[in-house]
């Protein structure tokens, strides 16, 4: 099977640099030439699709994480094949529902023989036409291009777990439309599907599943556009929306969250404004009322140099501890509330210098943490500090200190990748600081020499881009007394 296997990789690697040189020159080709033998190739490529969707499945299977030091496989994924988290992710979900046991609820357990026998001949049942459509969908994804199947996948996530039919029919049926319907086609069709068999419910033990919206709850906020805004996805069970709803009422009146006098007759916002400016405003509360109790947990983290601050324009977005990003006018709109905070770092040497605040916290050596970071330390990812843990390069349960230049912050997923230990179990490597230049460093298993971690989010935070212009000076400036701290360090 490997040689097989080996053999046909080589033919297809083969085949592409052998097609690239030919169409390396684009002026030395016709379409009259070309158009049919292209067309060949695109038919084929589902092909490969299908090739990566199994070989996802057999990462998954088998634990392709290990193989860089990782528990999941998407990190394999992701550093091996070089796919985003989010192809990575779409694959994995494809294999898992193309060649994994189709997920049948289990039938609730009966006192009475004869009635739980009939329940268990009636959930083989389902198993069985489950797998029969799980076997269509197969063969029809020889011939569904990639960007098809990811439509397939994103829309059947809207799916509820009793749905009627279920998700591997559903799932053939939209393979075998995508033969015939193109992209934007295929997206309605297998959409109003979805929205079909959710609407008729499968009748589970005689009544239709009361949680389902709830099982589908959740909030998707978008990258950043280029006016620095974001666009936000809710999706709310029933009794969720009744209480955002009446929560949003109490703003929708004019004037209301203004101040001074005669608000309601300078009030110009529209009714959508004056419920976000509501939300907003709840937010605040919460987040006035809270961070004490909390111990700083969930608060906004704004971080710069004195060079940041002088060189600002209307324009200049510094980074926080979340994946936005904000301009000066937001940070005046930010207000510093009592859950808010701003770092200042030494821009000669990119260590945290002073901290202005409303309120004390006991968050001070994670908040510089996050200047120097930005997001996670793993090489690759880019979950920003609001979900990031710190970890102890020495172990604390090793005689580690809590100090400085014993942390880094890790997202849970890779704190989990980290080996305390140092021995190489699992093929795990561990974080440790380069004693020369005092950057974090990753040390994989094997023995490989260790790894900077080049994401671009953790290379452009303040820290880093001021310790990496530091080191550019050659010195030069790096005795020089230290900036004049923005906050009074005893105030």
């Amino acid at each position: 099977m490997n040689a097989t296997l080996d053999q046909s990789i080589n033919q297809i690697v083969a085949g592409l640099r052998s097609l690239a040189e030919v169409m390396r020159a684009p002026e030395s080709v016709h379409l009259a030439s070309t158009h049919i033998a292209m067309e060949r190739l695109h038919a084929a490529l589902p092909l490969l699709s299908v090739a990566d969707t199994a070989f996802a499945f057999v990462c998954e299977r088998d634990g392709a994480g290990a193989l860089v030091g990782a528990n999941h496989a998407v990190e394999y994924l992701t550093r091996s094949l070089g796919l985003s988290r989010r192809e990575a992710f779409s694959l994995l979900e494809q294999g898992q529902k193309l060649y994994g046991e189709p997920e049948v609820p289990e039938p609730e357990a009966s006192a009475d023989q004869a009635d739980q026998e009939r329940k268990e001949r009636e959930a083989e049942a389902r198993r069985k036409k489950a797998r029969e459509a799980q076997e269509r969908a197969r063969k029809a994804a020889e011939r569904a291009n990639a960007e098809k199947k990811r439509i397939i996948t994103d829309a059947l996530k809207h799916l509820n777990e009793h749905a009627d039919p279920g998700y591997e029919e559903i799932l053939a049926q939209a393979m075998e439309a995508a033969e015939t319907r193109t992209a934007e086609e295929l997206r309605k069709f297998v959409g109003d599907l979805v929205k079909r068999a959710n609407k008729r419910g499968r009748e589970y033990e005689g009544k239709k599943d009361p949680l389902a919206a709830w099982k589908k709850r959740g909030i998707w906020l978008s990258e950043q556009d280029s006016d620095g805004g974001s666009y936000a996805k809710v999706y709310l069970d029933a009794a969720s929306r009744a209480k955002l709803e009446a929560c949003l009422a109490t703003g929708d009146h004019l004037g209301s969250n203004m101040e001074g006098d005669n608000a309601a007759a300078k009030d110009t916002r529209r009714k959508h404004q004056r419920r976000f400016d509501q939300l907003m405003h709840v937010i605040d509360r919460y987040g006035n009322a809270t961070t004490k109790a909390r111990g700083g947990v969930g608060t906004v983290v704004i971080t710069l140099t004195l060079e940041d601050l002088l060189g600002a324009d209307a324009f200049t977005e510094f980074s926080t501890n979340t994946t936005a990003s904000l301009t000066p006018l937001d940070i005046v709109r930010l207000g510093l509330p009592g859950d808010s905070f701003i770092l200042q770092l030494d821009s000669a040497t990119g260590g945290p210098l002073s901290l202005g605040r409303a309120r004390l916290a006991s968050v001070e050596q994670k908040i510089a943490l996050l200047a120097m970071q930005g997001v996670c330390a793993w090489n690759g990812c880019t979950k920003p500090g609001v979900e990031l843990e710190a970890h102890h390069l020495d172990s604390y349960l090793s005689g580690g200190l809590t100090a400085m230049d014993n942390l880094v912050l890790l997202c849970r997923e890779h704190h989990m990748c980290n080996n305390d230990n140092r021995d190489g179990a699992g093929n795990k490597g561990h974080f440790d600081r380069d004693p020369a230049s005092g950057d974090v460093l990753y040390y994989p298993a094997n023995g490989d020499p260790p790894r900077h971690t080049s994401t671009y989010q953790y290379r452009n935070s303040p820290g880093q881009r001021v310790a990496q212009q530091a080191r550019s000076r050659h010195g030069g400036e790096h005795n020089r007394p230290p900036d004049p701290a923005l906050f009074d360090p005893d105030g």
